[in-house]
């Protein structure tokens, strides 16, 4: 068995947002945080790299399998995203580079079976809908609402809607996702981006930038059903002028639970 995998994907601009648009995904947006240009967005960095993931360690790793992977440098479109997973002293390890220079925009580890720090997250024990506000609140990072469960975002998946993700928003021809198996399987990209609507779906927000992601896979998740995000923010804290976030989440359908997950992000950047 090999022990390291490369592949390589032309990266493309982001697809217009289906909910509240994150503006560092935009020109303005990103100029206005210090960028050269609209930030290719982290969770579909992640979604270029399951592929090459699930080569190392098959396909086991979509229902009992872990990744944690940290985003380094902006990615910009119409760059050439070089993937390598290589399993180095009894770990799985990532590296994707982009650009003449091979800038690192994206590293981490995977693996099979629990993560070793699948006992620190704390997801809300409910993700039973919350009473609807007249208008959604910001914060400060004096006001963080810590451990608060957010009301939680629902969304159907069709099959259809689940192939045209991989198709048309990753630009993949991955066979697993695009035969005409129904239901379909959703791909992990799905999953990965379910904590940042959530909380747009719950707050004000201006430009944020993701930074990291720790996904615990229970099983794979499948198409023609409600899929439930759930979580709560359990850390805040102020690094070189930005305001970060921790929040611990879980996604569901109507079997149970489907992936743990801890998004990290940047809810104020420096100078916004």
């Amino acid at each position: 068995m090999s022990n390291r995998f490369v592949d390589s994907v032309v990266t493309t601009a982001d697809p217009p947002p289906s909910g509240v648009p994150n503006p560092i995904h935009a020109t303005d947006g990103a100029d206005a945080a210090g960028y050269a240009g609209a930030l290719v967005a982290g969770v579909r960095t992640y979604g270029w790299l399951v592929d090459t993931v699930l080569k190392a360690l098959g396909e086991n790793w979509l229902n009992n399998g872990w990744i944690d992977y940290s985003l380094r440098r902006p990615l910009y479109a119409g760059e050439v995203l070089e993937i390598v997973v290589e399993h180095v002293d009894g770990t799985w390890l990532i590296t994707c580079s982009a650009g003449d220079e091979k800038r690192t925009v994206l590293d981490g580890t995977a693996g099979l079976g629990n993560a070793p720090w699948l006992g620190e997250l704390e997801p809300p024990k409910s993700t039973a809908p919350l009473d609807k506000r007249e208008s959604l609140p910001g914060y400060d990072l004096d006001n963080v609402p810590i451990r608060q469960p957010l009301n939680p975002l629902k969304v159907y998946v069709s099959s259809d809607t689940a192939k045209k993700m991989v198709a048309e928003d990753l630009g993949l021809n991955t066979a697993r996702y695009l035969d005409s198996k129904t239901p379909a399987p959703i791909h992990p990209y799905f999953l990965a981006g379910r904590i940042a609507p959530l909380t747009r779906h719950n707050f004000v927000y201006g430009p944020t930038i993701h930074v990291r992601s720790q996904i615990q896979h229970r099983r794979e998740a499948l198409a023609d059903q409600e899929i439930t995000v759930g979580a709560q923010i359990v850390d805040a804290y102020e690094k070189k002028d930005n305001w970060y976030q921790v929040l611990d989440g879980t996604v569901t359908d109507s079997a149970g639970e489907i992936a743990l997950i801890r998004h990290h992000t940047i809810f104020r950047p420096r100078g916004t």
